[in-house]
């Protein structure tokens, strides 16, 4: 017993420091306790005690997974709903391979950098699979964000343009992004819980426009049976980008290191798969399941020209829901979704910078903040996108860091000399792991070559 959690204790990530040793014994005293309880009382005990797997909800739920799904359910109405389901339960077999190297041997980067080199580690995985990306996508949230409490005010009475708006965008996410750590581990659940609330939101929101527009419950079974993809490079496209923000080296860096930063060891590992099950999956596809239904039955049912992007999708999607309160409830709802992406990926980036350097966090230091806010430049996009070649550059190299970090944690999971006795043992998870590796690469590729107008 002692010497186990002496293991925890070493295996601990500096952000979790802060975090008094009796608050994690009495946590892992709670676990223990959970184990002789009902399945309902367990559920309900691991929901309280998880957090990562919210942070990555919000942090997954972002602009590109539910501008897909609004695309979809326009353009295809039911009939691809099962990718979003498909792709999350591919992308957790990375998740809970993430989450064991977390559980039993501690932080990734430095195991990758030490049995497969520093390239692939540092630079691949942590500055090309997270700090660099996060600094591009974020472009995307601020520019959905800024539009869409642009739309929202007006129901209010006045006028908020994102020229300006976007300070208030801003200093939420900041104030929510230097929050994250501080404080003992009040910080870090005051992140959590605004994450809990916001996915609370989003659920509330979407189910209310769903239960205005309703459900065509046949359709919306035969939907999740994988039976039918749309012809072409355009429908292809739309399929891989709906599944690809499931599973990436982003989503699987962000498990795996807000799960340390709460003080995880070898035995939090149950609780972990609680926590990625019902805090990151079940959301996720709730969440995009009604969105692509109240799209199905809206838009998609009228066979309406596609409108180009989220914000026109929403303006043409609102004076169908009938009612002031439906459309503010819509906007409140998808306006928390780029919000909460906007702090996982200030998150992500100051972990990936600092893991790719071999710093030691301290989120109190001016180096954390200056690379746990640069995304935050994304404020930028109130007034200006993304250049093209600019997207299509970052996608092509995610394929690439996708690819290599992904066989590096393969790999690291079945190392008998790094995992001992905890290495892979099960067909089935080295199966899927393979399977979300080939998915991941597969969709980024396509996604640049349809791009370049390869498929067209």
């Amino acid at each position: 017993m002692v010497d186990q959690e002496k293991e925890d204790v070493v295996a601990r990530y500096p952000l979790a420091d802060a975090i008094p040793q009796e608050q994690l014994d009495a946590e892992l005293a709670e676990l223990e306790a959970l184990e002789k309880k009902p399945l309902l009382a367990r559920l309900g005990g691991y929901l309280k005690l998880g957090g990562p797997g919210f942070i990555g909800a919000g942090f997954t739920l972002g602009a590109g997974s539910v501008t897909a799904s609004m695309i979809s359910g326009v353009m295809y109405g039911y009939k691809i709903m099962w990718v979003t389901w498909f792709s999350m339960l591919v992308g957790l077999f990375m998740i809970a391979a993430t989450l064991r190297l977390a559980t039993k041997k501690g932080a990734m980067i430095p195991l990758q950098n030490k049995r497969h080199g520093i390239f692939i580690g540092s630079v691949l995985t942590a500055l090309g699979g997270a700090a660099i990306p996060a600094i591009i996508w974020t472009w995307g949230q601020f520019a959905l964000a800024g539009n869409l409490l642009e739309n929202l005010t007006p129901y209010f009475g006045f006028a908020f343009p994102r020229q300006y708006n976007w300070i208030v965008i801003w200093g939420l996410t900041t104030w929510l992004t230097l929050m994250y750590g501080r404080k003992d581990s009040r910080g870090t659940v005051i992140v959590e819980m605004f994450m809990k609330g916001a996915i609370g939101l989003m659920v509330l929101g979407f189910a209310f426009s769903v239960f205005k527009v309703g459900v065509n419950w046949k359709e919306f079974f035969q939907g999740n049976l994988p039976i039918w993809i749309p012809a072409g490079g355009d429908g292809l496209d739309l399929v891989l980008a709906s599944g690809a923000a499931a599973c990436g080296v982003m989503d699987w860096i962000l498990f795996h290191y807000t799960g340390l930063s709460r003080g995880w060891g070898r035995r939090h590992e149950k609780l972990g798969r609680m926590d990625m099950i019902f805090g990151l999956g079940l959301p996720f596809i709730v969440v995009n399941w009604m969105v692509i239904t109240v799209f199905a039955q809206t838009l998609g049912a009228q066979h309406a020209p596609v409108p180009e992007d989220a914000i026109h999708l929403a303006a043409a999607f609102t004076p169908l829901l009938g009612s002031r309160l439906g459309s503010v409830f819509f906007y409140v709802a998808f306006l928390a979704v780029p919000i909460t992406s906007i702090v996982g990926l200030n998150i992500v980036c100051a972990i990936g910078f600092f893991e790719a350097f071999g710093w030691k966090p301290d989120v109190k230091s001016l180096r954390w903040k200056i690379c746990a806010l640069l995304p935050s430049t994304g404020f930028l996009a109130v007034w200006t996108q993304r250049p093209l070649w600019l997207v299509i550059l970052v996608t092509a190299f995610i394929s690439l860091t996708n690819n290599f970090a992904g066989w590096s944690v393969y790999l690291l999971l079945n190392d008998k000399d790094v995992m001992s006795e905890d290495r892979v043992k099960n067909y089935l998870w080295n199966l899927g792991m393979l399977v979300a590796l080939c998915f991941v690469n597969a969709g980024a590729i396509v996604y640049v070559f349809n791009r370049l107008g390869v498929f067209s």
